[in-house]
């Protein structure tokens, strides 16, 4: 939500932070790099590599990314603070509600030749990495009038929510198809029936057809402009669009919305607080990795 550095992945690693946890076979897992007399297994390197495949990022310094997030466990262990084990669970929670889903997440992981347990290690080398930084900087904290500042520069951008309706629909590939489909459910079958048997959609069709709250400017024109004025229930026509057909049904609208002040002005804070304070963090690694002792192996 606020100032998500890059969509869903980035809302959830961009402030990552630690070392990955060794593989189970020693052999395996060799030694990619010493830093303070701490051995930086390649599993370490692994999780960055994994990360930035996720986001879509250059491999380009995951070698020194590594090295931080092992200067920064370091300095976990000094201060006494730790990465708090259900926010990490919240937030691979949250992160797979965002990706539609544990199926759709496990694809996305095996398409950047990812794991399940690099992702949870990066999520929890980010919630690390904010331990540390409120560790070392709880001074850092952005007032009300920076806060007020922030918000009447970026209403329009951020907190400007726009028309969103929720939504059943059944795609799919022919228009006899679709009047097929409407016309079971004018015979009384239920939505999600209907759904699961005429849908091409695999994802939309698990959920029996409900795509739930989406912002109408995200969908493709035909269905934005059927859908202008619409009140909720069934569509009585089907609907052409992305080359296919639409068989929709309207179970909720909600108009756009100008989100106040006074709603978002906690989070707002916390957010530009914690970006402050990983600023701040960014500035004590450049200096922490000038006076270690890092050799790469």
């Amino acid at each position: 939500m606020l100032l998500a550095s890059c969509a869903a992945f980035a809302l959830l690693l961009a402030a990552c932070g630690g070392s990955a946890t060794p593989s189970a076979s020693p052999t395996a897992d060799r030694v990619a790099g010493v830093v303070n007399g701490q051995d930086l297994r390649a599993s370490s390197v692994g999780v960055v590599l994994a990360e930035r495949r996720l986001l879509g990022q250059s491999a380009a310094g995951a070698f020194t990314e590594a090295v931080d997030r092992e200067l920064v466990r370091q300095e976990a262990i000094r201060l006494g603070v730790s990465a708090d084990a259900a926010t990490v669970d919240k937030r691979i929670a949250d992160l797979t509600t965002q990706m539609g889903g544990a199926a759709a997440l496990t694809k996305s992981l095996a398409a950047a030749k990812a794991t399940p347990a690099q992702l949870r290690q990066s999520i929890t080398d980010g919630v690390l990495r904010q331990a540390v930084q409120d560790a070392l900087f709880p001074k850092v904290t952005i007032g009300q009038g920076a806060v007020r500042a922030y918000y009447q520069s970026h209403v329009k951008d951020l907190f400007t929510r726009g028309a969103s309706v929720h939504l059943g629909a059944i795609p799919v590939r022919a228009r006899l198809i679709a009047e097929n489909a409407l016309r079971r459910l004018r015979q009384g079958h239920p939505f999600a029936e209907v759904a699961r048997q005429f849908s091409i959609d695999p994802e939309s069709k698990g959920n029996g057809g409900d795509m739930g709250w989406v912002t109408a400017a995200s969908l493709p024109s035909g269905l934005q402009k059927a859908l202008v004025g619409a009140k909720p229930g069934l569509m009585a026509r089907p609907v052409a669009a992305a080359g296919g057909w639409y068989v929709l049904d309207v179970i909720a609208t909600r108009p756009a919305q100008v989100l106040s002040f006074a709603t978002v002005r906690a989070g707002l804070q916390a957010e530009l607080t914690r970006v402050a304070r990983s600023h701040a963090l960014d500035g004590w690694l450049a200096a922490a990795r000038t006076k270690a002792s890092i050799q790469q192996k």
